[in-house]
């Protein structure tokens, strides 16, 4: 519930704030699995990447980056 609680506050505000744009949106399936590649712009892409697609990002990561 908190990553949707989020997602609806933060999404306007990022609109606002930064210029995001996405190539491919409409390819991404509303369901099952998929995967999501950034450009890695810089590490704000793991910020924009969730606000900008439907439905929820979970991200898969090394131990050590936490």
């Amino acid at each position: 519930m908190a990553y949707w609680l989020l997602k609806v506050v933060l999404t306007p505000l990022f609109h606002l704030l930064w210029r995001v744009r996405v190539e491919g949106r409409e390819h991404v399936p509303s369901g099952g699995a998929a995967v999501l590649a950034a450009n890695h712009q810089s590490f704000c892409d793991s910020l924009f990447l969730p606000l900008v697609v439907p439905r929820k990002v979970t991200y898969l990561a090394k131990a050590e980056y936490f």
